[in-house]
């Protein structure tokens, strides 16, 4: 996403996932975060809300349908319940915290 600065992003939506109750160690919240970035982006333009380049594409972006997508990839073919349950737990965490980011920087409407 053009605009999108990862660097920043990062450690702002980690400490917003432990704000919200998430628990687990700075470096662990960290990783998961940059992949779920990774994730969603190709999410997004697979799905045409992101063009090649980055720039605004002609979809739209739906949260449920994101949701449920970046938590199958997410999981590995995981399907221990408690597992996925926590991965949920976690995700909603991010998208919220990322939804936040997004607005701060200008790059999404609240």
């Amino acid at each position: 996403m053009q605009g999108y600065d990862i660097e920043a992003a990062v450690p702002f939506i980690a400490a917003a996932m432990g704000k919200a109750g998430v628990r687990a160690p700075r470096a662990e919240l960290e990783a998961f975060v940059r992949r779920a970035i990774d994730e969603d982006f190709r999410y997004m333009q697979e799905t045409g809300v992101l063009d090649e380049q980055g720039y605004m594409g002609e979809g739209e972006y739906d949260e449920d349908e994101a949701f449920e997508a970046l938590l199958e990839r997410l999981a590995d073919g995981t399907d221990d319940e408690d597992e996925l349950n926590a991965l949920a737990q976690r995700l909603d965490a991010y998208m919220a915290a990322q939804q936040d980011f997004l607005e701060r920087s200008g790059l999404a409407e609240d």
